[in-house]
């Protein structure tokens, strides 16, 4: 984690996503998962780029099983766009390119 990501359970997904008063970009990932580790970085880079303007959170998906099935997440990595709580546009997952991500979040901001 970063200055801009912020790890978060499903506790406080209510709290921190849906009350959330901008957009927030939400990365579930796994534990040795090669893709997440990849993904982290440019995770990162992306939430300092447009920090104040959403915010950037992370989601162990095995520990919120719960969370990831109520929003359909089936795999590790997938980003999420969100806003109240709701996706808004299209989520990514698997090998996430910087551009698409960015592309992702613009969408979201715009």
């Amino acid at each position: 984690m970063n200055d801009h990501v912020v790890e978060i359970d499903s506790a406080r997904f209510e709290a921190e996503v849906v009350n959330s008063p901008v957009p927030v970009v939400l990365d579930f990932y796994s534990t040795e998962c090669p893709p997440c580790e990849a993904l982290a970085p440019r995770f990162a880079s992306v939430a300092e780029r447009f920090a104040g303007k959403a915010r950037f959170m992370k989601v162990m998906r095995q520990g919120n099983r719960e969370l990831a099935q109520q929003l359909g997440v089936m795999g590790s990595p997938t980003v999420l766009f969100l806003r109240g709580g709701v996706e808004v546009a299209q989520r990514l997952s698997g090998q996430i390119r910087k551009a698409e991500l960015e592309a992702g979040v613009e969408s979201l901001c715009g």
